[in-house]
């Protein structure tokens, strides 16, 4: 999944700010965002607005095609 991420970020930068989090290492600072996200689960896919409302979540591993279709949103 980290590849495909990462292509994506490339891809989207100009349009979407996409942020990767290490959620298992001790970054308190990851933790506490994914807390408040209500992150429980590894990949996790939080999609919000540039205000920070949130528009939606997908939990586990995601095809490429679901991925875009939410980036291609927030556009």
């Amino acid at each position: 999944m980290k590849s495909l991420v990462e292509g994506l970020k490339g891809e989207y930068t100009a349009s979407v700010e996409i942020r990767q989090l290490d959620v298992s290492g001790g970054d308190t600072e990851a933790l506490a965002l994914a807390e408040k996200l209500g992150v429980q689960y590894v990949p996790s896919f939080v999609f919000a607005t540039d205000q920070g409302v949130l528009v939606d979540t997908l939990v586990g591993r995601q095809e490429e095609s679901a991925l875009r279709e939410r980036l291609d949103k927030l556009k």
